[in-house]
């Protein structure tokens, strides 16, 4: 479907370096392929982080993200708050809500792409948010939505079940992925960190070995529709 270049492509992730972790292969090769591909960060923020001991405003992150995304051929994103890293639970989520209602109308995507819930708790409150606005609506049809994956989300959180798989091979490009990461240069962790560049890589290579290919991102479907 990406190569046919008629794809409306909605990405929506909590912060700036999701969108990399869970999905730079498929943003490298929806733009590649002429596809509208439009990305959305839920939140950044004046934040404290432990990994490098220093405060990292949200204009930092938004250079990085827009770093990030050029080199993999996107050019149209947004940050919905500069401010709320960390405390999405606290944003009413009709809030949330209404917003990705927003892009959603504005957009008229064919496949979403939306996080996997896990402990921390902007990602959850982001999944839910995403998954009230995505509620049966006639004038959305979708092809594709599907959760992606997230290295961290293996930390005691309890799994959705009846999901079907989604597999991108991103072989050929699995270093151009990580050379995106690498752009968000506040949020690179110590080497043995399951989402530093060698283990997002590392990860990558395990989702290859399910499917017989070198490298890949792993998709989780729910809903999709043959045409």
């Amino acid at each position: 479907m990406l190569e046919s270049g008629q794809e409306r492509i909605l990405i929506i992730a909590p912060h700036a370096d999701d969108e990399v972790l869970g999905c730079g292969g498929l943003i490298e090769k929806a733009c590649k392929h002429g596809n509208v591909v439009k990305v959305v960060i839920a939140a950044v923020g004046h934040t404290n982080f432990r990994h490098n001991e220093k405060t990292i405003t949200s204009t930092t992150r938004k250079r990085e993200l827009t770093k990030a995304l050029n080199y993999l051929g996107c050019t149209d994103f947004e940050v919905i708050y500069d401010d709320k890293d960390g405390l999405l639970d606290t944003v009413p989520q009709k809030e949330l809500v209404t917003k990705i209602d927003k892009y959603l109308n504005d957009l008229r995507p064919t496949m979403v792409f939306i996080p996997y819930p896990s402990f921390h708790q902007d990602h959850r409150s982001l999944f839910h948010a995403c998954m009230a606005a995505l509620r049966p609506n006639p004038n959305n049809q979708y092809k594709l939505i599907a959760m992606f994956e997230y290295p961290l989300m293996v930390w005691q959180y309890p799994k959705i079940g009846d999901l079907g798989e989604l597999y991108l091979d991103i072989s050929e490009t699995v270093n151009k992925k990580i050379e995106a990461l690498l752009k968000h240069r506040s949020q690179i962790r110590e080497e043995d960190h399951l989402i530093a560049p060698a283990g997002a890589k590392e990860w990558a290579r395990k989702c290859g070995q399910e499917i017989g290919v070198d490298h890949a991102e792993k998709y989780y479907i729910l809903q999709a529709r043959l045409l």
